[in-house]
């Protein structure tokens, strides 16, 4: 399948300053960089991100330092103060009230036909959502969360492929999700519906009339389908088939979804609510045009984008939320599958934002390489996570999870 996106697929083709590389399977760690021999027999090693000496990690731990502390001690209203003194059994119930009425107002405001009631409840959904940003950021900051925003990163710089291979990371299996599950299934479908109508003009002889209106009936109910819910009735149909029919795709997009939550929480973006099909969904929230996966509160960046002037790390945080789910497919499977949608939202964004081809290569490998090493770090947390995803779980639940299960290294 072609890549889903030009300014990311650019990131993982070869590029003529890459330099090859060979790496060395050691017990205890994922991959060593091998000494590279040159002609003046000097050697330079080579040193993979998950083991590179202290110099680098220090300088990380020094910037992220800084950055802390140049930011003021914030001060919340009373009301949130209040809840978040009762520690995380007493506040995250509170967060997971606030995140309940900010998904049903999201979905109800996002309706082509929303009325005024909608917007009303959209206007309350933004409002509960802020308060529940409030609540965990006071969390965070009393000492409560220790996970929320504090994933380690990776120094910001330009990466070659070759340090992403020196890592063990395949750019092109990454970045360019197949979809094989959904559209083997759309596939067989568009062939039985061939089967079915050859099969009653064989049958019953109908006029070239009535075959023309079988016809445009089929493509004016997809054009609908398109323009009113954007696509929700396939997608409901295909979804639904493909969790029938198989357990492989279940485990992956439990995974997928799993890793976008994990990922936004480390990386400082509360999560609002997930779904894990699209029958959940709509059943959730009524709405064909709310699919399954993860939501999130995104106010602050959505803000920036609305100025047009995006920070660097909101981008960097947007970029590893993107690109979680394949990351983790990538991870558990060595490819991914899904996720064409998240390629394609990045690719918006850089688009949109005008990066030159350069600057675009060195936002994705970096948030690549960035995302990789916090999901191995955390892959078992992530499998927890889907797990608990899978039964249910109320978004506070699953921070509590995630916070428990959290090692020295986030």
């Amino acid at each position: 399948m072609m890549l889903a996106m030009s300014t990311v697929a650019h990131a993982c083709r070869s590029s003529a300053s890459a330099r090859p590389g060979r790496t060395l399977e050691h017990p205890g760690r994922r991959v060593i960089p091998a000494v590279m021999a040159r002609r003046r027999a000097r050697a330079v090693a080579v040193r993979s991100v998950d083991d590179a000496k202290a110099d680098d990690s220090s300088a990380e731990v020094d910037a992220r330092a800084d950055e802390e502390a140049e930011q003021p001690r914030r001060t919340f209203g009373s009301d949130v103060e209040a809840i978040a003194a009762r520690g995380l059994a007493g506040a995250l119930p509170e967060v997971d009230e606030r995140l309940r009425i900010a998904m049903r107002g999201e979905a109800a405001g996002s309706r082509a036909d929303a009325d005024a009631d909608a917007l009303d409840a959209k206007r309350a959904a933004a409002r509960a959502e802020d308060q529940a940003v409030d609540i965990v950021a006071c969390l965070k900051q009393t000492g409560a969360l220790r996970g929320y925003g504090a994933a380690r990163l990776v120094p910001r710089r330009d990466y070659a492929l070759s340090e992403l291979k020196l890592n063990g990371i395949e750019a092109e299996k990454l970045l360019s999700p197949t979809e094989s599950t959904i559209s083997g299934l759309r596939d067989v479908l568009g062939r039985a519906a061939l089967v079915l109508v050859g099969g009653w003009v064989l049958s019953s002889h109908p006029s070239g009339a009535q075959v023309t209106g079988v016809l445009a009936s089929g493509a004016a109910a997809l054009a609908m389908d398109q323009v009113a819910f954007a696509g929700g009735l396939e997608a409901l149909a295909l979804d639904t088939l493909a969790q029938a029919t198989s357990q492989t795709y279940v485990a992956r997009l439990r995974l997928h979804e799993a890793a976008h939550f994990l990922v936004a929480y480390l990386m400082g973006i509360l999560p609002k609510g997930y779904t894990l099909s699209s029958a959940d969904a709509y059943r959730e929230y009524g709405a064909l045009n709310v699919q399954a996966g993860c939501a999130f509160c995104d106010g602050a960046f959505q803000a920036e984008v609305a100025k047009g002037k995006i920070t660097s790390g909101s981008l960097g945080r947007f970029s590893c939320v993107a690109l979680a789910g394949i990351g983790m497919e990538y991870v558990a499977y060595g490819f991914a599958e899904g996720g064409v949608a998240d390629v394609r939202q990045l690719d918006g964004m850089l688009r949109a934002l005008a990066f030159s081809q350069k600057k675009s290569d060195s936002e994705v490998r970096w948030a690549v390489l960035n995302t990789i090493s916090i999901l191995r770090r955390h892959e078992g947390t992530v499998r927890k996570l889907s797990e608990r995803m899978a039964a249910g779980a109320s978004v506070g639940e699953c921070i509590r999870l995630i916070e428990d299960s959290l090692g020295d290294d986030v």
